[in-house]
């Protein structure tokens, strides 16, 4: 073999390295990639579950009265500043929920399917729609909640991250559904 077939056979291999190379981390970045989307999509089941759960209760404890006769009347409905577990109720893991504004300010540690061990955070809140047709958080009792669900990892490194450029940021799946009052006679 002369010294120019040589050469080209160095440069054959040392293309044929540089193409496994590359080929290797994009196996890779797509192998994460759809890891995080399992993460995600798993924490956005247990949101969206919690919500469904929390729609079976009451609109408000004041419309859980079959006797009360305001019930048209939000003046009647809980406090802004009481919303969440009233004196004596307790959370659904161990304690009694009997309206969906029990859920605020609630923090639960709940395991996916997968194993993975998530941090969910409840906030509900009266709201109203706007002139520009967005939902905004009332100043006074109406006949909407909104409740949010704050899903994410509790680990470190997060399985649940954005890349930024100083690195990996912990990520939180939100999701938002209001639940309004009809009443009916």
């Amino acid at each position: 073999m002369t010294t120019g077939q040589t050469l080209i056979t160095i440069m054959a291999l040392a293309l044929l390295s540089l193409a496994v190379l590359n080929i290797n981390r994009g196996l890779s970045s797509h192998d994460i990639s759809l890891a995080q989307n399992r993460y995600k999509l798993e924490a956005l089941s247990i949101a969206t579950s919690y919500i469904q759960q929390a729609t079976q209760y009451y609109f408000d404890e004041a419309v859980a009265d079959s006797n009360n006769t305001e019930k048209t009347n939000p003046d009647t409905f809980t406090d802004l500043s009481r919303l969440g577990l009233d004196p004596g109720d307790s959370t659904i893991f161990g304690i009694e929920i009997n309206d969906f504004d029990d859920y605020n300010s609630i923090v639960r540690i709940d395991t996916g399917k997968s194993g993975v061990v998530y941090k969910i955070m409840f906030k509900v809140e009266y709201v109203n729609l706007a002139s520009n047709g967005n939902i905004v958080p009332a100043s006074g009792k109406t006949f909407h909640k909104r409740m949010t669900v704050m899903v994410t990892d509790v680990y470190e490194p997060p399985l649940i991250y954005r890349e930024t450029p100083a690195g990996r940021v912990r990520d939180t799946v939100k999701i938002s559904s209001v639940y309004s009052y009809w009443f009916f006679n």
